[in-house]
């Protein structure tokens, strides 16, 4: 009998002098990961956890260069965005600067979005003013993909409006707005809202019953952006 507990004493010892003297045997833990929101997540383990204790993982590097678009978590898939923009055009027989309101609704894909465009504009060609209303979309080409714990996006974007312009004196006339450049957009700490300015090459072609005019010029733009 006490040749027995001694062996199974040598043998508790031996395998507790193993598990402490391997570490990676003694780490090789497995987590499951439950659900994500933000930088907070619920997981599973194999061995019991601490609640408000930090643990350390060594066993696997995990990467912040999530793709969101292939898992159930909401981060930044869709955009509401509003803005105000400034713009000055030029062409053969005309000039005007204009002032619009604009909003936007998007979809985000990590490196490419795109999206419907709203606008109310008022144009000062120098015999008054006109407004204008259009409508189109958008497209941005992210060179930072946009997702969550990224705090700066920027890139390339383009936009295109059709609308109609309603001048004082009851005129009208159809527009073809184009416009490319540049954005930078700018999180704020630990939220999901943004301010995104952009700087864009303006081509402009107005349509009316005395003929057709193409503006060219350049604009910017201030806008707020809140992604769901």
């Amino acid at each position: 009998m006490k040749k027995l507990n001694s062996k199974i004493l040598v043998g508790f010892i031996i395998a507790v002098a193993f598990h402490l003297f391997n570490p990676t045997q003694a780490q090789a833990q497995k987590f499951k990961v439950k659900k994500v929101k933000g930088r907070s997540a619920l997981i599973e383990t194999s061995v019991p956890l601490e609640e408000g204790k930090t643990y350390e993982l060594q066993t696997e590097v995990i990467s912040t260069d999530v793709n969101y678009s292939n898992t159930g978590f909401k981060s930044r898939q869709n955009s509401f965005t509003l803005g105000v923009d400034l713009s000055y055009l030029k062409g053969d027989t005309a000039q005007n600067t204009s002032y619009d309101v604009q909003a936007r609704y998007g979809w985000n894909f990590s490196y490419i979005e795109f999206g419907v465009v709203g606008r109310l504009k008022s144009v000062d060609r120098g015999s008054g003013a006109t407004t204008d209303f259009a409508a189109g979309g958008y497209f941005d080409y992210n060179l930072v993909t946009n997702r969550d714990s990224k705090n700066l996006i920027y890139g390339p974007f383009g936009l295109l409006t059709l609308g109609t312009l309603q001048s004082t004196g009851g005129a009208s006339a159809n527009l073809i707005d184009l416009n490319a450049g540049g954005f930078v957009s700018l999180f704020f700490a630990q939220s999901s809202a943004a301010l995104r300015f952009e700087l864009y090459a303006d081509v402009e072609q107005v349509s009316s019953s005395v003929g057709q005019n193409t503006l060219t010029g350049a604009g910017g733009r201030g806008l707020i952006i809140v992604y769901f």
